[in-house]
């Protein structure tokens, strides 16, 4: 049984749990895995990654790297796995009007 580890990523916990279940065949799980995982990708909408960046538990700091590392992450799934993700990369490049108005209501602006 894998025991729980601060930094595993998600589909390196997966291979390694189809492994512990004595599969041997991973490529047709972690097919069907890619095959979903394309699917939520190709129907995901900028709003619902705004959403998650702008989450409570997310710090600024935090935040500004998830937009550089999902951009990244958008733009592979772009140019490498042909899913359309332009709506969402165009909207991660404009300023978050939500953090805008929060930076602005602190008496910070000229």
């Amino acid at each position: 049984m894998m025991s729980k580890r601060a930094k595993v990523h998600f589909l390196t916990a997966y291979v390694e749990y189809l492994l512990d279940q004595g599969i041997r065949s991973e490529e047709y799980y972690l097919g069907d895995a890619s095959r979903f995982l394309r699917y939520l990708l190709a129907t995901t909408t900028s709003e619902q990654v705004n959403e998650y960046i702008r989450s409570a538990h997310h710090s600024q700091a935090y935040r500004t790297r998830l937009e550089k590392t999902l951009r990244k992450f958008f733009t592979f799934a772009h140019e490498n796995l042909s899913i359309e993700t332009g709506q969402i990369l165009d909207r991660q490049k404009e300023p978050d009007q939500h953090l805008v108005h929060e930076m602005a209501g602190r008496g910070d602006t000229i």
